[in-house]
């Protein structure tokens, strides 16, 4: 149950996406007893303290406007504080005990992001709770959800939680054997080459799905011999997914399981909205 979302604006009209959206998850859920909303921004300590000054009333200021302009919910509260983003918008997240972070998702910069990560990226990996990257425009509550599935506990809570998120919707799940050899094993691309792969994988996944504790309405996933990236450009294309769940492992959110990296790339480029949320 959603009791409490915290939005992370840098005061960018993607930014104003991710408010829109907190604004629409909280009507859908009014029925729950109401949610809050907390929109947060984060001034950087290094400036002169004038400065931080004159910035702050004006995010408060802008923050207000684009509450005021989406209709938030009685109560929604405007944050503004100076520190480092990253380990001030973690704090407060855990201090509020929100249960979702929004963001809006910004333009990448691969050069720079190689070295760095994106601040989304660092963030998503210092919250431990559920996060919402806001990449596309608001049109209502989420038709049509999509979740990877890898055998973890993680993909799971990822499916779970999309679906307290987005009740409603429609969700689909994938899961993508990798074939070792592929193109040694089957250069004609025969499926039939292919089936003692299958067999495994199909063996494994009843034997996990059976033990698991799965949520209630999720869909079992199809066998896919394909990679995660070929695997999902497709499903997302089949079910026109508008928001895509995936799962993080450990302390550092990216596993070595076939999807780390791809979650990697999704989070600094997503196809669609990404829910990511932590075994």
């Amino acid at each position: 149950m959603i009791k409490h979302i915290l939005v992370a604006s840098d005061l960018s009209s993607r930014s104003d996406r991710a408010v829109e959206r907190a604004v629409q998850v909280a009507r859908q859920h009014e029925s729950q007893g109401g949610v809050k909303i907390t929109v947060m921004h984060v001034i950087d300590d290094d400036l002169p303290q004038k400065l931080v000054t004159q910035m702050r009333q004006a995010a408060q200021d802008s923050l207000r406007a684009i509450l005021t302009s989406e209709n938030a919910p009685e109560g929604a509260e405007i944050k503004v504080e100076s520190g480092d983003p990253v380990s001030t918008l973690a704090a407060r997240v855990e201090a509020l005990d929100a249960d979702l972070v929004i963001l809006g998702v910004h333009r990448a910069r691969p050069f720079w992001d190689m070295f760095a990560g994106t601040t989304m990226e660092r963030l998503v990996r210092a919250v431990k709770r559920p996060v919402l990257l806001v990449r596309d425009p608001v049109a209502g509550p989420y038709r049509s959800i999509l979740c990877g599935i890898d055998l973890s506990p993680a993909c799971l809570a990822a499916g779970g939680a999309a679906m307290a998120l987005a009740p409603e919707a429609k969700i689909s799940t994938f899961h993508a054997v990798h074939i070792p050899y592929r193109g040694m094993i089957a250069r004609d691309a025969s499926e039939k080459k292919f089936a003692p792969f299958v067999r495994d994988a199909r063996a494994q996944l009843d034997q996990w799905w059976d033990r698991a504790e799965v949520p209630e309405g999720l869909p079992k996933p199809e066998i896919r011999t394909a990679s995660v990236q070929e695997t999902f450009t497709a499903e997302l294309q089949t079910t026109e997914a508008d928001l895509f769940a995936l799962g993080a492992h450990g302390r550092m959110l990216l596993s070595p399981s076939l999807l780390g990296g791809f979650t990697e790339a999704q989070i600094r480029d997503p196809r669609c909205d990404l829910l990511i949320v932590r075994g």
